[in-house]
């Protein structure tokens, strides 16, 4: 509450109430003095606790309940209520408006039992604040986050929460509040929550339980019945423009408790996939959809949509490395009257391949690409209803961008090249593993040398005001499995500048050029065919007062060692045997600024479907070892935590090791049917010449899902040197099982057993499903039946069986002696599964 005084020691307030909302404000009127010079006071009226007193205004005073305080509801219509100046004394309360076009009289009202006054508080006096206590009912331990806001002024209120604990508290003065707790189990198998509450805070403490058996699960749904839940997000906003959340991310179930209250909007976003597609199988066509739940969350807050009435588009994802798997990430960009919240839902993506998209019509998206490193960010896309052109994303040659910020003022020069990874179609990103080299000189002075991995910086120099030459060159370099095509990107810039030119520059970026390539011709995979190419080059100044053109076009089938020019429309002429092709382009400006880019392996040719090792200098790798060299096992029942994958080796390199880096694929390397990178690769020195590379990553059955992904995989490692000249590229440097876990149950009836009576014993052998889960009948396996006479330690062979369809083995035989019986596993076990997990069963015979 806010609080001034006039000439005349008037107190006056704004008590702030929403139109039409008679919750309480938290905010009270306090003792003042009313002039009797200002206007007169009518006849003293009775209190109503429950409806209140109209004020001349057409505003309501009214009790806080609980409470010795009151407030002012805004009139129907009006936004806030008005400014009143009020005092309190012997019972009686005067409320007078203020601050309007002609003096409105004054009201009075008993006060009943509050006539001894208010509870004093703050500089003017308040209601004391009092304590809240939240929690969930059955709640786990989690770290949550708890939401509080005023439901008259929606003023937000900190909460102080328990580390992963679903408890908070907080201090609030009377009111009516609403708030909201978020969480998420980090667990495949429970889901996430944002829970809701609406209550009153009075004169004593207030205990508020959320309560997650109330909550209903959120969602939106296709008439196509195996479209499934691949991504979503959940975020609530309010109306004073605060966002909660958000929930979800994954395929996890989302709960929401149905609400209502004025001005409060829950915004979902679903992504559905086609069931049984993985990261590795990813599907054929995508949702995406949204959907807000304004004022409120009905009791069945899943909304069901026709594909027929959506809008639809194709997509085309030209190959970045091979064949990859690619996340589209996608959010819903907010009106400009709304709340940026940029609450992402994706899905994976082939690359090379198309996608049929199904889009909720005349909304907004943001997208972007995560391909391995490269990170490509996407136009904002509003489709109408029904189908729309498709677009294609990834075209080579991929090439450095034309959004650079290099830019001068006065004696300062900043260098940054952000976007050193962007396609033909203009679609900008840049490789997050890559490494970026800066130099900058002048007159023969290094000004700037400097390089890094990963990620975006700004390289910066202090220079004379006065006009001189500038060299400048960025060099961008890629490597491992994500990096087949533009593994070297270089571009080379002489320009004059000074601190206070007086050509205009945009934003006073450096006068810089830039060239861009575009190949129609290629394939889905980024390749040629044989024989005549045309390639289009352009060159344009980030100067407006500049004037480009192009003044050379080379083309190379040798990663550069030898260069030939092209012909003047830009035709160039591709081998059956080439593997890949390299461009390099030169301009210049009427200022005299000129720019050479070259691009090494700009496309790749018919030679590019079988690549072999590949080494330059005299970077050595050894000593390959991924999961201590045990199969990985990854068990589709377990579910909840994936397995850790960790994997090492050793390299070596006269000038030293700068990074390196690990994948396992399963196929061909030139055509592999699924890819998991290493993640987070770290190579520590161990001497000048000598490092040690270890990498992990994290495989979970919802990584997978194909059973018939079990089995061999290869590991490819690469690895580079300090100075960047020397490499090596090992494409199968070893061969891993990853496969899935079985088990080999035994039962031997009856219990106990008459000595020379016939015993059946039955096996159940079954294997990990790592599509649906659980585990699923193992059939046509060999099986041998063992047994171990009590007091011994060895198990004899007794039987051998076949397993039928649904895993089953049976055999039968005269009982003898006490002891264990077991299935254990033939020889006819695959390697696509791990051996069996045994349990013997104990028989008694009398």
């Amino acid at each position: 509450m806010h609080v001034t005084k006039n000439r005349r020691n008037l107190r006056r307030t704004v008590v702030g109430a929403l139109a039409g909302v008679l919750a309480a404000t938290g905010m009270t009127l306090v003792p003042g003095q009313v002039s009797a010079t200002e206007n007169p006071v009518p006849a003293t009226k009775g209190m109503d606790k429950g409806a209140g007193v109209k004020l001349a205004t057409g505003e309501r005073l009214e009790r806080i309940p609980g409470t010795k305080g009151f407030r002012v509801a805004a009139a129907v219509g009006r936004q806030a209520s008005g400014k009143y100046a009020f005092e309190q004394t012997d019972g009686e309360l005067t409320v007078q408006p203020i601050g309007e076009e002609k003096p409105l009289p004054a009201t009075t009202v008993r006060t009943d039992e509050a006539a001894s006054g208010l509870t004093p508080y703050g500089e003017y006096g308040t209601t004391a604040n009092q304590r809240v206590n939240f929690s969930v009912a059955g709640g786990y331990a989690v770290g949550t986050y708890i939401s509080l806001w005023n439901t008259s002024t929606w003023t937000r209120y900190d909460v102080t929460t328990e580390q992963y604990m679903p408890r908070g508290t907080a201090n609030v003065p009377p009111g009516t509040y609403f708030a909201t707790i978020q969480y998420d189990y980090y667990a495949e198998t429970r889901p996430g929550y944002l829970l809701t509450k609406t209550f009153t805070v009075g004169g004593t403490t207030a205990n508020v339980v959320f309560d997650e058996k109330a909550a209903k699960p959120m969602g939106i749904v296709s008439d196509d019945t195996s479209a499934r839940r691949a991504g979503a997000a959940v975020w609530l906003t309010t109306p004073n423009g605060d966002t909660v959340g958000q929930i979800g991310g994954g395929a996890d179930r989302i709960f929401v408790s149905p609400f209502t209250m004025s001005g409060v909007t829950v915004h979902l976003h679903d992504v559905l996939t086609k069931y049984g597609s993985s990261r590795l199988r990813p599907s054929p066509y995508r949702y995406d959809l949204v959907h807000q739940f304004r004022n409120t969350v009905p009791a069945n807050p899943v909304v069901t949509v026709k594909t027929a009435g959506l809008a639809k588009t194709v997509t085309t994802f030209h190959s970045l490395a091979g064949r990859q798997t690619a996340s589209l990430d996608t959010y819903r960009k907010p009106a400009d009257t709304e709340p940026f919240v940029a609450a992402q839902a994706a899905s994976p993506v082939t690359t090379p391949g198309t996608l049929t998209e199904y889009v909720t019509p005349n909304v907004t998206f943001g997208r972007s690409l995560l391909d391995g490193g490269n990170h490509v960010q996407l136009g904002d896309r509003t489709l109408p209803t029904g189908t729309s052109a498709g677009e294609t994303i990834g075209r080579g040659p991929l090439q450095p961008g034309a959004g650079g910020h290099s830019g001068r003022s006065a004696t300062h020069i900043g260098l940054y090249e952000p976007y050193s990874f962007t396609d033909a179609r203009g679609n900008q990103g840049a490789d997050h593993e890559a490494l970026q080299q800066y130099r900058l000189t002048s007159r023969g002075v290094t000004l700037v040398d400097s390089a890094y991995e990963g990620g975006f910086k700004t390289y910066s120099a202090t220079v004379s005001s006065s006009s001189a030459p500038y060299e400048f060159t960025h060099t961008t370099i890629r490597r491992g499995p994500h990096a087949r095509l533009s593994t070297r990107l270089v571009r080379e810039w002489t320009f004059t500048s000074s601190g206070y030119s007086s050509v205009p520059r945009q934003d006073n970026f450096l006068p810089l050029l830039d060239v861009t390539f575009d190949v129609p011709s290629l394939d889905i995979r980024n390749t040629a065919a044989a024989g005549p190419v045309r390639v289009a080059a352009t060159v344009t100044s980030r100067s407006t007062a500049a004037t480009a053109s192009l003044t050379g076009l080379e083309y190379s089938t040798d990663d550069g060692a030898t260069w030939q020019p092209a012909s003047a429309e830009g035709d160039i002429t591709v081998g059956a045997g080439d593997r890949f092709v390299s461009l390099r382009a030169t301009g210049r400006d009427d200022s005299g600024a000129t720019v050479r880019t070259t691009l090494i392996r700009a496309f790749g040719g018919p030679g590019s479907v079988s690549l072999p090792d590949e080494s330059a200098g005299g970077v050595k790798i050894s000593g390959v070892t991924v999961n201590g060299g045990r199969p990985v096992v990854i068990d589709g029942a377990t579910g909840q935590y994936p397995t850790d994958v960790e994997a090492a080796f050793t390299v070596t390199s006269p000038a030293g090791i700068a990074r390196g880096g690990m994948a396992l694929y399963k196929g061909s390397y030139e055509r592999p049917d699924a890819v998991f990178p290493f993640q987070w690769t770290q190579c520590t020195p161990a001497n000048a010449t000598t490092s040690s590379c270890e990498g992990w990553l994290n495989l979970a059955p919802r990584h997978l899902v194909d059973n018939a992904l079990a089995g061999e995989w290869k590991v490819a490692a690469w690895a580079e040197s300090q100075d960047g000249t020397s490499y090596a590229d090992v494409h199968a440097a070893l061969t891993v099982r990853i496969v899935r876990p079985t088990r080999l149950t035994t039962d031997a009836t009856p219990e106990p057993v008459a000595k020379g009576a016939t015993l059946t014993v039955t096996g159940r052998f079954t294997v990990s499903d790592w599509l649906a889960g659980g585990y699923l009948g193992h059939p046509r396996q060999r099986v041998n039946l063992e047994f171990r006479k009590a007091g011994t330690s060895a198990y004899t062979l007794v039987g051998v069986a076949t397993t039928d369809s649904t895993g089953k083995a049976v055999v039968a035989l005269k009982a003898a002696y006490d002891g264990e019986y077991r299935w254990s596993a033939g020889p006819s076990w695959n390697p696509t599964t791990a051996p069996p997990v045994l349990a013997a069963d104990a028989v008694d015979v009398r």
